[in-house]
Parts: structure tokens; C-alpha cells; sequence
């Protein structure tokens, strides 16, 4: 078994891999290509990825990041990874448990509406993996999204994403084993970071969040509608001792276009991606988290 090294460097992205029809981005070949080489050159331990949408996009994925020889998802009825949620590590991990968001819906709205994200919270999940022989689990989410860019307690999305954050913690809660000392969690959980549904985000201050005093966009204003505000939508959080497992560094990750081999500018996703380094047992260990956004 690998000795556990002195830190862990997990990044989060959600990576868009939607048909070219619904997407604005290029080809998921093309960014792939781009993202790896950037994360292979880097000194990353995890990689949490949202929207791997079927099983062409996770072999498009996964040729691109060869350091990176596992991967945890688990299979949905398409063939593809439940809920568009995979894993990537270079160290071994355990075997993964999925939960969608099956069950949650709006309560007010339409029925139409109601009845069309009940729909897609079925599709929606979270996946959880434990490094092997480290005590350490591995959260990924994609919560549902919110398409108004409204979280006050009167939107239509405000009880749907407090019933899906439950769900959430839950199933956290059940997925850790009495040796588990390290819990981290991460994903694109698509409500804003300013608004009142924060504190139900971080359990009132349960799970740290290393971003908690950054300002951080974490949706491209590119791809939003004119006149939106950009806001902080995707999350990493920590349960564990702070003295044993201290962050030491955070970062936004592909915040700006990438320019590809033949000179082109491009950009990685819709979304922009974090990574942090935890020491582990207080351990700091050598360096910050390096990815380099250029060539």
C-alpha cells in the first residue's frame, strides 16, 4: 500500500461535458486535452469532476489523465457515471456509494416546473470514495441548478436546494466509518455562496470552507445572461480536526482562457474550478498546489 504522503491536493471542476448542441464550449475532446495536460504537469492528488455526461465522455476524460489510474464512479442505466460524477486519483481508492437527489423537488411554481426538476434531481447525485488505508473520504456533488439566479427565501429554488442539502449531509454522515479522520467534499453545488442558504452549506460552521472570505466567481460571467451576476457556486469543504488537517493553500483553477497548442484561446469549462491542499496530521509538506493556466 502507498505510504500517505505529507499533504492532499484535490481540485474541483465541473468540466460541462454536455452534448455540442447545449453547450456554448468547445468540443469535450478539445478541452479535455487541454485540462489534462495542464493537471498531469500538475502536482494534484484528487480530482473531482461534475457533468461527465455517458461513457464516450469519461473515456475522453480519462485518456487525457493516464497519472491518474483511478477512478471512482459508479455505472447509470446509460452506461455512463451516475449523476456525472467521477473521481480521479493517483492513489488507490475504495469502492464508491452514489445518491441522486431523488425525492427533492420545488414546492411552489408550476407543475410543470415542479415536475421537470424532480425529474432532473433524479439524474443528480452525490458519489463518495475513501482514499485506501488513509481514513480519508472523498465527497463529489452536483446539486441541481438554479436557473432564476435567485436564492432569497422567496424563490422557487430555496426549499428544493435546503431539502437537497440535507440530503447531502446525510448521506455524508453515513458514508464516513468510525476511522474516517478526514472528510473532504467538493462539487458544484450551483447556490451562492452570499445568500441565506450558506450556513446550511457549512452546517453553521461544521465543515470548513477554505473560500469562505474569497470573492471567488466560480461561474464564467461569459456564459451568463446579460445583466446577471456572477456569483461563488461551486464549494470545497473539510470535516476534520484543523490542528491535524490544516489547509495550507487554495486557489481558483482555469479562471482564465487557456490558449492550445495551435494558439487558440479557449476556455475549460463554463465553470471555474478550486483546488486546496490539506496537510495531513499537521503535516505541511512541500509547496502549493501548481497548475500552470498557459501553455
Amino acid at each position: 500500500m502507498p505510504t500517505r504522503p505529507a499533504t492532499l491536493r484535490l481540485a474541483t471542476l465541473n468540466i460541462c461535458g454536455l452534448p455540442p448542441a447545449l453547450s456554448r464550449l468547445p468540443p469535450l475532446e478539445v478541452r479535455a486535452a487541454e485540462i489534462g495536460r495542464r493537471i498531469e504537469a500538475s502536482n494534484l492528488d484528487v480530482f473531482n469532476l461534475q457533468e461527465v455526461w455517458g461513457g464516450r465522455s469519461l473515456a475522453t476524460v480519462r485518456r487525457h489523465l493516464p497519472s491518474f489510474p483511478f477512478a471512482a464512479w459508479r455505472r447509470a442505466v446509460h452506461g455512463g457515471p451516475a449523476g456525472g460524477l467521477v473521481t480521479f486519483s493517483r492513489y488507490p481508492l475504495d469502492e464508491p456509494r452514489f445518491r441522486s437527489f431523488s425525492g427533492t423537488a420545488p414546492r411552489t411554481s408550476s407543475l410543470a416546473f415542479r415536475a421537470q426538476r424532480a425529474i432532473n434531481a433524479r439524474r443528480q447525485g452525490m458519489l463518495a470514495t475513501a482514499i485506501s488505508g488513509w481514513n480519508v473520504v472523498i465527497g463529489n456533488a452536483h446539486l441541481t441548478a438554479n436557473k432564476d439566479g435567485d436564492w432569497s427565501p422567496g424563490s422557487r429554488y430555496y426549499r428544493f436546494h435546503e431539502e437537497q442539502v440535507a440530503v447531502l449531509h446525510t448521506f455524508l454522515r453515513e458514508v464516513r466509518s468510525p476511522e474516517t479522520t478526514l472528510t473532504v467534499v467538493s462539487g458544484d453545488f450551483n447556490i451562492a455562496a452570499d445568500s441565506k442558504l450558506y450556513p446550511l452549506i457549512t452546517e453553521d460552521g461544521a465543515w470548513r470552507d477554505p473560500f469562505r472570505d474569497s470573492d471567488a466567481v466560480t461561474y464564467h460571467p461569459e456564459f451568463l445572461p446579460a445583466g446577471a451576476t456572477g456569483h461563488r457556486i461551486d464549494y470545497v469543504l473539510l470535516s476534520g480536526d484543523e490542528a491535524r488537517f490544516p489547509v495550507l493553500d487554495s486557489d481558483t483553477l482555469f479562471a482564465e482562457q487557456l490558449t492550445t497548442e495551435d494558439d487558440t484561446k479557449i476556455w475549460a469549462s463554463d465553470h471555474v474550478g478550486l483546488t486546496t491542499r490539506v496537510g495531513l496530521d499537521g503535516v505541511a509538506g512541500a509547496g502549493p498546489t501548481t497548475i500552470s493556466g498557459t501553455r
